[in-house]
């Protein structure tokens, strides 16, 4: 399952780049707490997935955003 290989490239990414290094270091924290949560890493590979497809298009961003306003204000999307 891992690959040092592409986890030494990842550490140089990391190393030379202050905004990928804080990505990268928010995915091993999370991912962490996510095991100790029980989490597959099939679930955490889908809500990765999710979060790169919304953060490749500004159209699901926005959506994502106006999602999170409603449910600030307390509303509820749901058909009934």
């Amino acid at each position: 399952m891992l690959d040092d290989e592409k986890m030494n490239e990842l550490i140089k990414k990391a190393a030379s780049d202050p905004e990928w290094r804080k990505v990268f270091d928010g995915f091993m924290v999370m991912s962490q707490k996510a095991s100790m949560l029980g989490w597959t890493v099939e679930e955490m590979a889908s809500v990765c997935m999710m979060g790169y497809v919304v953060g490749s298009d500004p159209k699901l961003q926005e959506m994502v955003q106006n999602i999170e306003k409603i449910n600030n204000l307390g509303l509820d999307i749901v058909d009934k």
